[in-house]
């Protein structure tokens, strides 16, 4: 989501990402009151809609959001020639070491979470620091893990989550996984060459805009009820998708009762139209 903006339409604008709705307010309140512009996101695909709309100055990211995570939004910007110089910070209570689960993070500091006041000075820090000398050496801008451990029940959430995507990856068949909305957050190397796009232009598409006109009524019902599922799904569709006709497999995931996230499985590339 994106705040009234109170401040002066010169003052920096900075995107602040975390899933912890509390900390979001706090942290977007205090960033207001010390002069900038401030956009908020809930999410990693929500970030990166308003980083390439907005092109903010600055971009905080939690690391362990839903739907892309904040490693994976940084990648994004990086990969984006009008984005890629912007300076990042992570903020997030993970300890040094897990970071090294995080391969794509290239951030330009890091912060760590902790009790409010602390933290919210850390980053008033870190971006003081850029407005004084912009991209710097990332080592200056380690700030507040003196204290921060790593913790086991992170280190298997993230082996599982991390083994989850590569078993995707490594599918022969083409494979998305699209949010509750129906737009794509993976794409493996199938699903790419069959919608004959990169995966970093791919993400944050809605799968809809590749299919061909008779189908979409039809394709878009069926997202929507996968989304409203309280327990797994799965359902078979044939589809023009790029000028093919392909046949997909839907699968509803459904944690707590709510779908979380729409995994499509692309069987064949299908012949021409």
């Amino acid at each position: 989501m994106t705040d009234p903006q109170d401040s002066p339409v010169s003052a920096k604008s900075i995107l602040f990402a975390d899933n912890d709705r509390l900390l979001l307010e706090a942290v977007g309140d205090f960033l207001r009151a010390s002069g900038f512009q401030v956009h908020l996101a809930q999410d990693g695909l929500q970030a990166l809609d308003i980083c390439r709309k907005e092109r903010p100055d600055i971009v905080i990211l939690d690391v362990v959001m839903p739907l892309l995570d904040g490693a994976r939004v940084c990648w994004l910007i990086r990969q984006d020639p009008s984005l890629r110089d912007t300076p990042v910070i992570a903020f997030s209570s993970l300890s040094a070491q897990d970071y090294r689960n995080f391969p794509e993070l290239s951030a330009d500091a890091y912060v760590a979470k902790g009790p409010l006041p602390t933290a919210c000075e850390h980053l008033l820090q870190a971006i003081r620091r850029f407005e004084a000398e912009g991209r710097q050496p990332v080592e200056s801008g380690i700030i507040g893990y003196s204290n921060v451990r790593p913790r086991q029940i992170i280190q298997e959430m993230l082996d599982e989550r991390r083994h989850y995507v590569s078993v995707l990856r490594s599918l022969g068949a083409g494979v998305l996984e699209l949010d509750p909305k129906g737009r794509i957050i993976m794409a493996n190397a199938g699903a790419c060459r069959i919608l004959k796009a990169r995966e970093m232009h791919l993400i944050g598409e809605a799968l809809t805009s590749f299919a061909a006109e008779r189908d979409l009524g039809v394709l878009r019902d069926l997202l929507a009820e996968m989304a409203k599922a309280t327990e797994p799904q799965r359902c078979r569709i044939e589809v023009d998708l790029r000028e093919s006709r392909v046949p997909l497999q839907l699968c509803a995931i459904v944690e707590s009762e709510i779908c979380a996230s729409i995994l499509v499985i692309i069987e064949s590339a299908g012949q021409p139209t």
